[in-house]
């Protein structure tokens, strides 16, 4: 009895100890094409700076720059910019992409997008996403909260900068 008792125990453990190993080889899997995809769109990422003009990129993330005026390259840069982050929010839709992973790239996509020349570039490129309603609305969101922040960030300059002109002149 004991030992029809210890039989059936055993081949329980050893099932659950079979379902463990599963989870964690899984689970590891899992993270394992998590870490491949931030490597990947990180590398599409890098190379869409490598051809995005300088200066607009850098106007892009600094307000007080010149806004370089719109030319075919900037809207074609865009554009390209425009698809990776479509292709990342369609990834992390359909739950490929995890939430820790996701909440590093949507602050970067939050940054990049509150800037002036996505903000104007955007206006221009948007009919080629009509395909998807929902992240036309997403980006138009980020954009407006873009807006505010941006204002805010550019305040915060004028008033820093006066206060720098104040002090420095008493």
């Amino acid at each position: 009895m004991i030992i029809d008792f210890l039989a059936k125990f055993g081949s329980a453990g050893t099932i659950g100890v079979g379902f463990l190993g599963i989870y964690v080889a899984l689970r590891n899997q899992h993270r394992q094409l998590n870490a491949q995809m931030l490597i990947e769109f990180s590398k599409r990422f890098q190379d869409l700076l490598r051809l995005f003009p300088k200066e607009a990129w850098l106007a892009n993330r600094n307000p007080s720059r010149p806004m370089p005026p719109s030319s075919q390259e900037l809207t074609e840069c865009t554009l390209y910019a425009m698809q990776l982050i479509a292709d990342v929010y369609h990834l992390r839709k359909v739950g490929y992409i995890s939430k820790r992973v996701w909440i590093v790239w949507e602050r970067q996509i939050r940054q990049t997008l509150a800037g002036p020349i996505f903000q104007r570039e955007w206006q221009g490129i948007s009919a080629e996403f009509a395909y998807s309603a929902d992240f036309i609305s997403y980006i138009d969101k980020l954009m407006r909260e873009g807006e505010s922040g941006e204002r805010i960030i550019v305040q915060r300059m004028r008033r820093s900068h006066t206060i720098t002109e104040s002090t420095a002149g008493k």
